[in-house]
């Protein structure tokens, strides 16, 4: 028998996902951080990226943008910001956003380059969920 952690992944909008896992990987606002069955307790802000949640036979891939995790007695709750499904996204139009943001011209250090840049990495993260 697998011990599992039963995951939630919320946002504002949707409950994203429900379920039981055998080892769930996030992306923390400074790295990837893995939980297995019976992780210490732990609450962290959470970057822009992938999380992976494996059990037995597939694994689930999804971005999240930004929000916080929370594990405590194998039970993991993510409050995202945003947050999308491997189908939800469609790759043809990733790629046409992150070609029209490469073809943008920006003062240096301005406002509007740094806001480009986070809406860059965010595609970009998406992008790779996508193409899985």
């Amino acid at each position: 028998m697998i011990r599992k952690i039963d995951c939630s992944i919320l946002t504002p909008e949707k409950t994203l996902y429900e379920g039981s896992v055998g080892f769930a990987v996030v992306q923390a606002h400074n790295g990837e951080m893995g939980f297995l069955y019976n992780h210490a307790p732990l609450v962290s802000e959470l970057g822009i990226g992938e999380i992976r949640l494996r059990d037995e036979n597939k694994t689930d891939y999804l971005v999240i943008e930004g929000g916080i995790v929370e594990i405590r007695q194998n039970k993991m709750i993510i409050l995202a910001e945003n947050a999308y499904t491997k189908d939800e996204l469609n790759t043809a139009e990733i790629e046409k956003r992150l070609k029209e943001i490469d073809d943008m011209q920006f003062a240096p250090f301005s406002k509007e380059k740094y806001l480009v840049k986070i809406e860059e990495q965010k595609l970009k993260a998406r992008l790779k969920v996508a193409m899985r």
